[in-house]
Parts: C-alpha cells; sequence; structure tokens
C-alpha cells in the first residue's frame, strides 16, 4: 500500500490579508484528499512565528489569535542530509516534521510575494504554486503592467510612483498623475490584494486623501484611470512551458463603486466561504467570442509571468466597446478559486490534488538542472596577494 504524502498547509502570515489566508488554509486542509495525503496544519503568525497541531486545524482557536502560542507548538523549518520539514522548537529531544510538499495558502504580505517561496527553495522541498519571481512579480502591480505592456496586453493606464517621492513633493506628484490620467481614478498600494487600501478618487482632494491611504500598507502607489466595465475573471492552472487549462469565465459585482473587502469575504453571509462568498455569476453571461479571448490574453498573462500551478486573472471587458483590458494576477486566489473549476467537473478534493501533482512536476523538472560544477579554480587562489592566479 503506497504510504501517504505528508502535505504542509503554511497559511496566516505577516500580511493585511492574514484572516483571509487563514480561511483558504482551513478550507484546503478540509478538502485534501484524505485517502492519500497526511495534512499538517503550519499557521504563520502576525509577527513571523510558526505554530503545528491538531488544535489548528479547527476555526474556533482563531478567533483569539493570542491564545494560539499557549495551544499550538512552535516550530522552524529545518533541512539536513536525511529530513526536511519543520523542527518543534523546546523540549529535551529534537523532534521534526517530516514533509513531503508544502501548500502555501497566503494572501499578500511575505507569503504571496515570493519570501516564502524563497524558504521552500532553501529547504529544498516541493512546493504548490508559483516561484520566487512569478510570485513577487504577481504581487507587484507596477511590475506586472510593466511586463504587460512588453508583452503587448491591454491594461489600464496608470501612474506610479514610491513614498519617498510623495514626502518630498506631494504637488508634484498630483500635477503629474492629473496630467497623464482622467478622473475617476482608482489608487492602490502596489503589493496588496482583497482590496485592501484601494479607493476610488473623483477629483483632486479625493486623490490626495486616497494616496494617503494607499501608503499605510506600502512604499508604492499606483493610480489607474477607471475603465468602465464587468469584472470578468477566470483561473488559469498548470505550469508555464507545458499545457495551460483554464475554468470557466465569472462575473463579480461589486455592491458600489469598487469590489470591496466585503463585497469578497462577508457579502452579508454570517459565515464566511472566503472568496465564494462574493457576488457572482458562474459561469458569466458573455459571448464566446469574448470568452475565447479571455482565455487566451489570461494564458499570455500567465506565460508572461511564468506562474506555476494555479493562478486567477481578473479582467474588465466594456461591452459597448468590445474592449477588454487586464487588471491582476492573482497567484495565490482566494479559496484557491475553487468554485471556478466545480462547474468543469474538478471538485475541491481533486483540483488540490491537481496541484499537488504539479508541484511535483515541477520539482521533479528543477532537479533535472545542473547546480554545481566541477573545477580547479581554488588552487591557485591566495586572498593576501592583490592578484592572484586563477
Amino acid at each position: 500500500m503506497e504510504q501517504k504524502k505528508r502535505i504542509a498547509v503554511i497559511f496566516g502570515g505577516v500580511s493585511p490579508e492574514h484572516e483571509v489566508s487563514v480561511i483558504t488554509g482551513l478550507q484546503t486542509l478540509e478538502n485534501l484528499d484524505k485517502e492519500k495525503f497526511e495534512a499538517i496544519p503550519i499557521y504563520v503568525s502576525k509577527n513571523g512565528e510558526l505554530f503545528t497541531g491538531d488544535s489548528l486545524l479547527k476555526i474556533e482557536i482563531y478567533r483569539n489569535l493570542l491564545e494560539i502560542p499557549q495551544k499550538a507548538q512552535r516550530v522552524q523549518p529545518y533541512l539536513d542530509n536525511q529530513q526536511r520539514g519543520f523542527q518543534v522548537i523546546g523540549g529535551l529531544l529534537k523532534k521534526v516534521i517530516d514533509v513531503d510538499v508544502i501548500f502555501p495558502c497566503f494572501h499578500g504580505g511575505t507569503g504571496e510575494n515570493g519570501a516564502f517561496q524563497g524558504l521552500f527553495e532553501l529547504i529544498n522541498l516541493p512546493y504548490v504554486g508559483s516561484t520566487v519571481l512569478a510570485s513577487a512579480m504577481g504581487m507587484d502591480k507596477v511590475a506586472t503592467k510593466q511586463l504587460f505592456e512588453r508583452a503587448e496586453v491591454p491594461i489600464t493606464k496608470y501612474y506610479w510612483f514610491c513614498r519617498k517621492a510623495w514626502e518630498k513633493d506631494k504637488a508634484q506628484i498630483l500635477a503629474a498623475i492629473q496630467q497623464k490620467l482622467v478622473f475617476p481614478l482608482f489608487v492602490k498600494p502596489a503589493s496588496a490584494g482583497s482590496s485592501v487600501g484601494v479607493t476610488k478618487a473623483k477629483n483632486a482632494q479625493e486623490l490626495e486623501n486616497a494616496i494617503e491611504v494607499a501608503l499605510l500598507f506600502d512604499r508604492k502607489v499606483i493610480a489607474e484611470e477607471a475603465f468602465v466595465g464587468r469584472e470578468i475573471n477566470i483561473s488559469v492552472m498548470g505550469n508555464s512551458g507545458s499545457a495551460l487549462e483554464t475554468s470557466v469565465c465569472e462575473e463579480v459585482f461589486p455592491s458600489k463603486d469598487l469590489l470591496s473587502y466585503d463585497d469578497k469575504y462577508n457579502s452579508g453571509n454570517s459565515k464566511s466561504k472566503g472568496m465564494a462568498s462574493a457576488k457572482r455569476k458562474i459561469p458569466a453571461d458573455i459571448t464566446s467570442e469574448i470568452e475565447t479571448k479571455i482565455k487566451s490574453l489570461a494564458k499570455t498573462a500567465y506565460q508572461t509571468l511564468d506562474c506555476a500551478g494555479l493562478a486567477r486573472v481578473d479582467f474588465l471587458f466594456n461591452e459597448k466597446k468590445k474592449q477588454i483590458v487586464l487588471l491582476e494576477v492573482n497567484t495565490i486566489p482566494g479559496s484557491l478559486s475553487y468554485y471556478l473549476w466545480e462547474p468543469k467537473g474538478i471538485k475541491f478534493k481533486n483540483l488540490l490534488t491537481l496541484l499537488i501533482d504539479l508541484a511535483l512536476e515541477r520539482y521533479g523538472e528543477n532537479r533535472k538542472n545542473t547546480t554545481s560544477f566541477p573545477t580547479n579554480i581554488l588552487e591557485n587562489f591566495d586572498p593576501k596577494r592583490k592578484t592572484s592566479k586563477i
């Protein structure tokens, strides 16, 4: 009988989207195929400490985050020649929790921006989702727009700047934005998600206020010209360079001028279902021609960032002008966009298995790379000499 693979589902983190990540993490832990996998929860607190334990499988423990250190075990990443995983901190004997695959369920912060993905690379473990570079680029709205411009993917007009420039000359920044863009504008932190810190500005005063809000969450801010259209999202699955699959499209409906945090995760429900709580229509009521175009653009964006595993790609579609623009790529979407795959016959449990398989496939592909090169270059090197024969 084949031994179950041990899957460390890691979530939480130092991020304004901490609670949203907890929801996705618990959804993943609940829906993993128990016949194939052994699920290990790894919770990352708001100050960056890592914890594990069966108590973390229950939503009740997250009602009071301050109690978690008393009810769970602290761990740290661990790697030696025999074991890879997480070491329990404390106790007389060394206890290491062996792991086969890491399943990140972070949203925003150091979990979705490539930082943890770099850690997983260092401890040499397969992990679900995009690599360090794709995660970092996908998280930074400015970087993605610059890439998509080169790839000729249609995007909204934008202007970006850093906190230091704002502190030095607010008037110059405000003038430059209004010279390049036309109101109304959406002002966003460059590296935040779930609509955290996003404000719609209809005039100069609102623009200044919106920038101050965005700067609370990031050192870099982007202002985008509003594009009138329906929000159409789609999920892409696969490893860049290989065959990619697309989900059905959805249309998401904001309650006001923008799709807010509450629209996405509360929507009047007393019990949140993560991103599945948002007001949406699945499949979206669009023509096959527009659907085909969105699928093509989504795949192009996915390949441009070199994504892996799964992502959700968000668009705006102006029906009158038949015009489509790409908003952003979410490399770890809320609830892993499972609800976009179910209409295609892929249940949440099966989706998670497919993502784990893709992680192992990419890990195996990377192991084909040469990581060392035999050389005697150090034989003749003398650090005491100004010049050494090499």
